[in-house]
């Protein structure tokens, strides 16, 4: 019987080292957030010349997304999404910002009823938006795309179309090394949207893009379209470039809404109220970009091998989580030892739920992320008040917060920054957007035990 009991204990420990040896678990200690108050605060730019902005050029005062990329110089590039533009010089009903009285962050309407609805609304901005922060931390600068006939910033990246409803949404940034030039591709989402003067608002997919950017320069040098795409999962909503042992291969996370969530506080916009599952494709980028860009040259991850077929792809999450629409997977060096790390909003609660923030860790890019910590609740979430708003002052409806990103290249005292977007929610009265904090990046400072800068 003890022979027995031994062989069985023998075995058991025999099973746990191969499912230890085959699954690593890569877990990682991480604490409590805490807000980033002065990057909070660099980021709240009213107008050329104030706070960090320079002040010979256009200004951003509001925007999303909020994914970085460091540059060859030193300079960090911060690529927005929709992007309100205070215009340099000034014009009338841009997005600029003024204190009022008592402090509170206004814009002044530029569209008043019955146009917009039943209170005055500022409505003007770009789909998208760059950001350069100096390498010391001292100025921003503001890249748009060219000024309208009116004199008013337009998009950096434009779709190839007449259709003035089409527009790009950013993914992910990465360096790419190109002919022996560093250059930059970063993901594009084309969706065509209901426009600010349009009775209700509407998203319809449109396809996927990369663009390549000069790295010193940031000159838009080209946009290529991604070819066989059979589906709408948005990809590249992280990158990793693998260049291990001569090769280059690049990783490619995406996102696609799957399956309704049970007993959710719905939105009126219905891929809100879907599970969002997370995906990761490979392919070579020694193809160049017009290789990477055809999805013929994709394998993805089916659970156990990559597979040529995009359709055979598996989740890298547990069936019951849920991701944010963007967010970031970067491999970080934790105590001595590669790991990738991922930051998302716990999405599967409903729309006007998101406001728990999450670490996930993982040895390899493929996963599985199964090592979750809640590290911050955002006080945002659902806030109605503002600094400086009167007792009679409020906004109509609590904000909403999405879209969560990292940010290792400014890891101090082993603390990770973090950034995530509010906003208004979907379907919200109109007469809010005037206050100014509705629609910004907020920042949080995770400390991860034994993190490398």
């Amino acid at each position: 019987m003890t022979d027995i009991k031994f062989k069985f204990i023998g075995f058991i420990l025999t099973a746990a080292f191969f499912t230890n040896a085959a699954f690593p678990q890569c877990e990682i200690n991480v604490g409590k957030g805490e807000a980033a108050e002065q990057w909070t605060q660099d980021f709240a730019m009213n107008e050329p010349g104030k706070g960090l902005a320079v002040a010979d050029g256009p200004t951003l005062t509001g925007a999303d997304t909020t994914v970085s990329l460091l540059l060859p110089s030193g300079d960090t590039a911060f690529f927005f999404s929709d992007s309100f533009i205070a215009e340099y010089p000034e014009k009338p009903g841009d997005g600029r910002i003024y204190l009022n009285e008592n402090g509170l962050r206004m814009r002044r309407p530029n569209c008043l009823p019955p146009i917009c609805g039943q209170a005055p609304e500022h409505v003007h901005y770009v789909y998208n938006s760059i950001v350069v922060r100096s390498k010391d931390g001292k100025t921003h600068r503001t890249l748009t795309g060219p000024k309208d006939k009116n004199g008013y910033s337009t998009a950096f990246f434009h779709p190839k179309t007449e259709d003035q409803n089409a527009m790009y949404w950013l993914g992910d940034p990465i360096l790419m090394d190109v002919d022996g030039k560093k250059k930059i591709w970063i993901f594009l989402n084309e969706w065509s949207v209901g426009r600010p003067f349009d009775k209700t608002f509407w998203i319809k997919y449109r396809g996927q893009a990369i663009a390549q950017m000069d790295a010193e320069t940031l000159e838009l040098e080209k946009i290529v379209d991604l070819k066989n795409k059979k589906d709408e999962a948005v990809w590249g909503i992280s990158l990793w470039l693998d260049e291990a042992n001569g090769k280059k291969d690049l990783y490619i996370y995406g996102m696609r809404n799957e399956g309704d969530i049970p007993n959710a506080v719905s939105s009126n916009v219905a891929v809100a109220n879907k599970y969002k599952k997370l995906y990761i494709a490979k392919v070579d980028a020694n193809k160049g970009l017009e290789g990477v860009t055809d999805l013929k040259n994709w394998t993805a991850w089916d659970g156990s091998k990559w597979n040529r077929s995009l359709t055979k792809r598996k989740s890298l999450i547990p069936e019951a989580d849920s991701i944010s629409d963007e967010l970031t997977i970067r491999r970080l060096n934790i105590n001595g030892k590669p790991t990738f790390v991922m930051v998302t909003f716990d999405t599967g609660k409903g729309y006007s739920e998101w406001r728990d923030l999450y670490l996930y860790s993982a040895c390899e890019p493929q996963g599985p992320f199964t090592n979750k910590h809640l590290f911050y609740t955002t006080p945002t979430a659902g806030l109605k008040k503002f600094d400086g708003m009167t007792a009679g002052q409020s906004l109509q409806t609590g904000l909403s917060v999405y879209n969560p990103h990292m940010h290792p290249q400014f890891t101090t005292d082993g603390k990770l920054l973090i950034s995530y977007n509010s906003n208004l929610p979907f379907g919200a009265k109109p007469g809010d957007s005037i206050y100014a904090d509705f629609y910004r990046p907020r920042f949080v400072w995770v400390p991860i035990e034994g993190l490398e800068k």
